[in-house]
């Protein structure tokens, strides 16, 4: 297998791990493997506590609720970029008002302006 170096933008190294990862295990070889990453500070047991606490209020919580919420549970200080990633791999999503337009025309309106078709 043979790639040309100057049609590619990128330094030759990644082709090189990928041909020797494509040597040694074929195809499986060149698909994503785990990586582990750093190991979270809060143990699964208390997390799946917090995450049953939060199930359970049907109005909502704003990431800074629930960073304190940890916070009071473990003693772990989380950013609140963080706890918006921790909310969605629980499963959560924003609540997010829906955008009304103030100078909108009422229905009234819009059905005065509807051309009126000839009959």
């Amino acid at each position: 297998m043979w790639l040309k170096r100057n049609s590619i933008d990128l330094d030759g190294g990644w082709a090189y791990k990928w041909l020797k990862r494509f040597d040694n295990a074929g195809l499986e070889g060149l698909k994503n493997r785990h990586r582990s990453g750093r190991p979270p500070e809060v143990s699964e047991e208390t997390s799946a506590m917090i995450l049953k606490e939060l199930s359970e209020n049907q109005s909502g919580w704003m990431a800074k609720e629930v960073m304190n919420l940890i916070y009071e549970r473990t003693g772990v200080k989380y950013h609140e970029v963080h706890i918006y990633r921790l909310l969605h791999k629980w499963g959560f999503s924003p609540k997010v008002p829906r955008m009304k337009f103030v100078n909108a025309a009422s229905k009234q309106e819009k059905n005065k302006f509807r051309k009126r078709q000839k009959g």
